[in-house]
């Protein structure tokens, strides 16, 4: 996601001991809540594209954290695409 000054918790939800809880992020000047989909690499160096969705937003004694669902295109799949699944196009920022 590049470095920690791109990257900025907001909406305080609750806190419960040394977790606290957000509602939204900001990425790069993008704002995503909870329940937002973005495409994502899952590893810089790789062609591999998913979408994430986001889970939980919390920080633990100063750390940032974040849970994500990954969805897999399924050519990224042990079993590939078939001719059911239909076509994907992005229009959005990748991020890694």
């Amino acid at each position: 996601m590049g470095s920690n000054k791109e990257v900025q918790l907001m909406g305080l939800l609750g806190r419960h001991g040394s977790y606290s809880f957000f509602k939204s992020i900001k990425i790069c000047g993008k704002t995503y809540t909870i329940s937002s989909h973005f495409p994502v690499r899952i590893w810089p160096d790789s062609a591999i594209l998913s979408i994430a969705e986001i889970q939980l937003l919390w920080t633990d004694r100063n750390e940032s954290l974040c849970s994500l669902k990954l969805y897999f295109l399924p050519e990224n799949t042990p079993e590939g695409r078939s001719q059911h699944h239909g076509e994907v196009r992005f229009e959005q920022d990748i991020y890694t």
